[in-house]
């Protein structure tokens, strides 16, 4: 992992293969992955009927992807369900700051499964599997 310009942890990952950056967000209670990438990687997703939120955006629509892989380092975490969501506002906010953009928010929900310890001396995540 790496810690960007404003201090977050990120690291790399993949979605059915392709390379993608992930943010490693504690308060977050969801993973989710970046709607626009999941279109753009013509993946079935299911529109949800309700709606999600978080760093600023009060109403998002959530997609529920299918039949997709995700990892990150070298670990699947166990999700309950891949879900896609407009991450534009955060990209947005994240470039104002000179960020690069992220395609998935790793969140409590994984972390909190697979006992996660982030090690701030190292720069490191640790995942049980």
């Amino acid at each position: 992992m790496s810690k960007n310009g404003v201090g977050h942890f990120q690291t790399k990952g993949s979605l059915n293969g392709r390379p993608i950056s992930v943010l490693i967000d504690t308060g977050a209670s969801s993973t989710v992955f970046n709607f626009n990438l999941a279109r753009e990687m013509n993946l079935p997703m299911t529109k949800l009927s309700m709606f999600g939120g978080g760093a600023g955006a009060a109403k998002l629509e959530i997609h529920q992807i299918q039949d997709a892989r995700f990892v990150v380092g070298n670990v699947a975490p166990q999700i309950r369900a891949l879900l896609a969501i407009d991450l534009t506002h955060v990209n947005q906010a994240g470039a104002l700051k000179g960020l690069l953009p992220i395609d998935a928010v790793l969140g409590a929900d994984a972390l909190e499964t697979h006992a996660a310890v982030i090690d701030y001396g190292s720069s490191s995540l640790y995942l049980k599997i």
